[in-house]
């Protein structure tokens, strides 16, 4: 018998399938994702294709494994499974609200609950994952939890409560436009029974599921990667599929603690470019169909995301207990990394730190954030040149080719601006990013007060520290040195920006540069009360500033 024979393909109104299928999401799957966007075009749809009498409005594809415990295994459309239960739970809910239990009941019989013999409960016909469903049943399905004692909602609880709330709005406003004739609703009833169409595919085992999957997949880019990857990695590991899954559901649950925005696809890009080298995001699912052929390498490479993801989360985070044995110079080298927004040199990170031992990737962090530093203030930041020799570089580190500092700046030293470079580029430097000013600013301001003996690192919090800008964003007659264009061009100077504390700094505004001085000049920073010392602020005080700043920098970013 062919793969094709053991498929069994329909075309139906996804209403019939809730009504005969009992359904569940696998854990592994992703928790509810749609936006109030998805809902809303869903609605704005049905409702279309209803006033238009069209006999059918067609939504896609899903696909189920059929498990012996007759519960169906969702493998590709569980948010609009869910989001349809919704739907038809909230028009139960108005029949409910007004007396009408008949008609409730027999909605919630028909579609949403089915009575256990054996436990005599009523359960859900649709299970959400792990993470999703007891939130599902008791918050969305049900009304009967007080969201106040929770501690907090997961984004996926949110995104259910949202969805929830875009249906009762849309169906509030049918029935107004109704006079509140709630018959309407069980046109919408019947209508998602029979002629809100989906392809059905049902699956005996998950490589069907996979090449069903591959075939029909038609969503976003971010969701297709993932899920294709998830699914293909499920596919090649044939008798390991257990382990398999096991590694993507400890992976998503690490990632997902950390950080509840998609981090799955990035984290996968990063260390696929960390062994393999770089690679696009678009193209990244291609390149694992090419690479991982076995049920071999599926494994390892599963195992290699799982085992990978907590340091990855010590990558997001400069508190993660991943540094607990490490210096606070080290803790500050990684919050500094995300401050500058250095995401591509992750790859490289990901391969170094459990390589090299901790003394050397203590220098190697102070050594990348120089690098860092000095390409963004080159200009070379956005050049791919950069991002393929960190990833090049990363697999060095794998391969053992690299194994300290000194080999590392070698392997970087391609794309490793000079001092002179870096000099002349600072004396010109523009910036209007907030953060990375301040963290420039700040830094040369420690390296001033180191050598005099002291350190003073400036608070990041704005109100405490903020940044200012000596000649304003808005000319006016107390600036008449400046031109309009020479406004534009000097306005974002490093050399025109200080740090001031914020008390001060909200008193400062447009004033003049007389105004200013007495200010500046009781300021504890030393690179601001500096400024006091030019009679006036013209294009030459902020070049001379700018140009010392320049001096200090190549001291700051040292690369060893």
């Amino acid at each position: 018998m062919s793969q094709l024979d053991k498929i069994d393909i329909s075309l139906k109104g996804i209403g019939q399938y809730l009504k005969l299928k009992g359904l569940m999401v696998p854990k592994y799957q992703r928790d509810y994702a749609w936006e109030e966007k998805h809902v809303n075009d869903l609605l704005f749809d049905i409702s279309n294709a209803l006033q238009n009498e069209e006999k059918e409005y067609f939504i896609g594809s899903i696909v189920v494994k059929n498990n012996e415990n007759n519960r169906s295994e969702v493998v590709d459309g569980q948010q609009r499974l869910a989001t349809i239960t919704i739907l038809i739970n909230s028009i139960k809910s108005i029949f409910e609200k007004e007396g009408n239990l008949k008609k409730a009941n027999q909605i919630s019989n028909d579609f949403l609950m089915t009575h256990e013999l054996r436990s005599e409960e009523d359960v859900p016909r649709l299970f959400l994952n792990e993470n999703d469903h007891d939130f599902f049943f008791s918050h969305v399905l049900n009304d009967n939890v007080n969201l106040s004692t929770k501690k907090e909602v997961r984004l996926s609880h949110q995104k259910l409560l949202d969805a929830k709330k875009v249906i009762e709005n849309k169906l509030s406003q049918i029935l107004d436009a109704n006079n509140q004739n709630s018959d309407v609703l069980i046109d919408w009833v019947i209508y998602i029974e029979n002629n809100v169409k989906v392809i059905w595919v049902e699956v005996p085992d998950y490589s069907n599921a996979f090449t069903i999957f591959e075939t029909l997949n038609d969503r976003g880019l971010d969701l297709a990667i993932s899920d294709l990857l998830k699914n293909y990695l499920f596919h090649k590991s044939a008798s390991a599929i257990k382990q398999a899954q096991q590694n993507w559901i400890t992976m998503v649950s690490v990632l997902e603690a950390a950080d509840s925005n998609s981090t799955v696809v990035p984290y996968i890009k990063y260390l696929w470019a960390s062994y393999h080298g770089n690679v696009r995001e678009k193209e990244l699912y291609n390149k694992i169909k090419e690479t991982v052929k076995t049920k071999t390498k599926a494994l390892e490479f599963s195992n290699q995301l799982s085992d990978n993801s907590n340091l990855y989360t010590a990558l997001l985070y400069a508190d993660n207990h991943y540094w607990s044995d490490y210096g606070t110079s080290t803790r500050r080298n990684i919050r500094t990394i995300n401050e500058l927004g250095m995401v591509q040199i992750r790859p490289l990170l990901l391969s170094m730190l459990p390589k090299f031992d901790k003394k050397e990737s203590e220098k190697s962090l102070a050594s990348i954030v120089s690098l860092i530093v000095r390409l963004i203030v080159s200009g070379t930041l956005s050049s791919g040149v950069f991002e393929r020799q960190f990833s090049i570089t990363a697999m060095k580190i794998r391969n053992e080719d690299i194994r300290n500092q000194i080999e590392l700046l070698e392997s970087l030293k391609v794309i490793t601006p000079s001092d002179e470079r870096f000099k002349e580029a600072f004396q010109t430097f523009t910036i209007s990013n907030s953060s990375i000013a301040k963290y420039l600013l700040s830094t040369i301001e420690n390296y001033r007060r180191n050598d005099k003996g002291a350190e003073l690192i400036p608070n990041n919090d704005e109100t405490i520290v903020n940044l200012e800008h000596i000649l304003p964003k808005k000319l006016n007659e107390e600036w008449m040195a400046f031109d309009e264009d020479e406004h534009k061009l000097y306005f974002k100077r490093l050399g025109n920006q200080t740090i001031l504390n914020s008390r001060k700094n909200s008193r400062i505004g447009n004033k003049s540069y007389i105004e200013k001085t007495p200010i500046f000049l009781d300021s504890e920073f030393i690179i601001t009360k500096e400024i006091g010392k030019y009679s006036e602020w013209n294009k030459e005080s902020i070049n001379s500033r700018q140009n010392q700043f320049a001096s200090d920098a190549i001291k700051c970013w040292k690369m060893k």
